[in-house]
């Protein structure tokens, strides 16, 4: 099932306002909120799901390295023993 990434009111501020300043600053282009809205929404778009499966593989990774370190724990664990 796939949701669409969603931004916390505060966040989504937060974003509009960054690229507003940042198109400001660097390219000395002046948009109201509803454009800097529609751009970010766009951005979200196109590079959100790009972002979040990247998230989830470095997440895969963190877990992956867990599971190798519980695993060699759980040999350390292990008794010597002639019987099998």
């Amino acid at each position: 099932m796939t949701r669409p990434i969603e931004l916390s009111r505060e966040a989504r501020q937060a974003a509009s306002a960054g690229l507003r300043q940042v198109l400001s600053d660097e390219l000395d282009v002046e948009i109201g909120a509803l454009q800097a809205d529609l751009i970010l929404d766009r951005v979200i778009l196109d590079l959100g799901p790009i972002l979040y499966n990247r998230a989830i593989t470095d997440a895969r990774a963190v877990i992956a390295a867990r599971a190798e370190d519980m695993d060699e724990a759980l040999y350390g664990l292990q008794r010597q023993t002639d019987l099998r």
